[in-house]
């Protein structure tokens, strides 16, 4: 880490005076944070946790970072407070203001990193190179392998995961509300873009799924999104938790949005499925798929979806058939062009027991089936071999309470590995068995 200087001392140099640990800034003066990479970055430290601590006067000042590793430090610890870094954009000096209103204290030894950098590169490019590290794509929520023609040509890094290596680290982080201000001039908004000033809002990228988060139908910004004035500044943007990495997309083209979560538990009634959606952009349904042997899947059920929506939306589905194994489910999105996307897959251990059911092979390569049932019932017997390929026609079983025993033969059975499946309309057993 390199540090550019460190506000704490009393300093006067162009309009910059350093004292009483806060900065300030008077008519205009510029302080650049420039050089810095990975591991090597380049910081200016503000050692003050009170929100004044960076204070501007006059005509303003400006405050600019060429890249991501361009840290200004602030020491907020567990203070709280709006606290805004006066960024500046490099090329044409336009104002960009970031303020971080800190409503909730954190508690520890915390600070936020702050940086901002433009990655416009010319008249008709939009691509938004370089991706900050932990960015992989710009592909969009409507399909589109890249976006970037509907976001910002900036990044905004706010980093509170103590990114510098020092041990300050927060136990508990504080709880946010941003407010962005972007530029408004072709060099980032144009010049290849095709996104509309006044409807903006702010985008979080979470690196574990990889996404994209926030999106909305219509000309009202809502929820995460925030509110673009139209003049250079998106407020009100409350996200669920501190994520790094930040940019500005248009309501009508987001970036990508996947799920919240999609889990399953067992329960009285079966398997309960339950998933959350951030958002929908023209959603139609829900496919839920289910395996017993993680190679072939079946259709177990299909929900509607909300369609469109900018807040989280629950959804459940029950699968009424438990399993004595493991079972394997698949949630497919559809759109209402027909589009669809894999969107998650999950898994659930037995919910039903079969203590009392085993399954081997005789000394004449038939299978045996032992049952000690808890109840009598009807059930449909179907063999299959190790790579899930039926290979037998279906055979019904009539149980008993109580000791069972059934001796079924499969015409030229190979010595090898099988799945025998033992089911009905209200439970499913899956046995391995090997013919030898």
């Amino acid at each position: 880490m390199r540090l550019v200087t460190t506000i704490g001392l009393t300093l006067v140099l162009f309009g910059i005076c350093a004292q009483n640990n806060a900065l300030i800034l008077n008519n205009n003066p510029f302080l650049v944070v420039n050089g810095g990479t990975a591991g090597d970055e380049a910081v200016m430290v503000v050692n003050q946790s009170h929100e004044d601590g960076i204070i501007t006067m006059g005509t303003g000042g400006n405050i600019i970072t060429h890249g991501e590793f361009d840290y200004i430090k602030w020491n907020i610890g567990t203070s709280t407070g709006a606290y805004t870094v006066p960024f500046t954009a490099d090329a044409d000096n336009n104002k960009l203001p970031l303020t971080v209103n800190i409503t909730g204290a954190g508690t520890g030894s915390g600070y936020i990193a702050f940086s901002s950098w433009d990655v416009s590169t010319g008249p008709g490019q939009f691509d938004n190179l370089g991706y900050p590290s932990e960015v992989t794509h710009m592909a969009g929520a409507n399909g589109s392998a890249d976006n970037s023609e509907y976001a910002v040509d900036r990044f905004w890094v706010i980093d509170v995961d103590d990114p510098l290596g020092t041990g300050e680290t927060y136990s508990a982080i504080p709880t946010p509300n941003l407010t962005f201000g972007y530029n408004t001039s072709a060099a980032e908004t144009a010049d290849g873009n095709v996104l509309t000033v006044g409807n903006l809002g702010a985008q979080y990228f979470d690196p574990v799924g990889e996404n994209w988060h926030g999106a909305s139908s219509g000309a009202s910004a809502t929820g995460i999104w925030g509110a673009d004035n139209g003049a250079g500044l998106v407020s009100g943007v409350t996200p669920p938790s501190w994520y790094r990495t930040w940019t500005l997309a248009d309501f009508s083209s987001p970036l990508p949005v996947e799920l919240n979560f999609f889990d399953a538990a067992c329960k009285d009634e079966g398997v309960v499925l339950s998933w959350q959606t951030a958002s929908e952009i023209n959603s139609s349904h829900f496919e839920i798929y289910k395996s017993l042997d993680g190679i072939n899947f079946e259709l177990a059920g299909t929900i509607p979806s909300h369609g469109n929506s900018s807040v989280n939306v629950d959804y459940s589905f029950v699968d009424e058939v438990v399993n004595s194994s493991e079972a394997i489910y698949k949630l497919i999105q559809y759109d209402n062009d027909g589009t669809f996307e894999e969107m998650a897959i999950v898994s659930e251990g037995a919910c039903y027991s079969d203590a009392g059911l085993n399954v081997f092979g005789d000394m004449n390569g038939d299978v045996v089936v032992s049952w000690n049932a808890s109840e009598e019932g009807e059930y449909q017997v179907v063999l299959f071999d190790a790579l899930g390929k039926q290979v037998s026609a279906p055979k019904l079983l009539f149980v008993e309470k109580g000791f069972n025993r059934f001796d079924l033969s499969y015409d030229q059975l190979a010595f090898g590995n099988y799945l025998i499946q033992i089911s009905n309309e209200s439970s499913s057993f899956v046995k391995k068995l090997v013919i030898r």
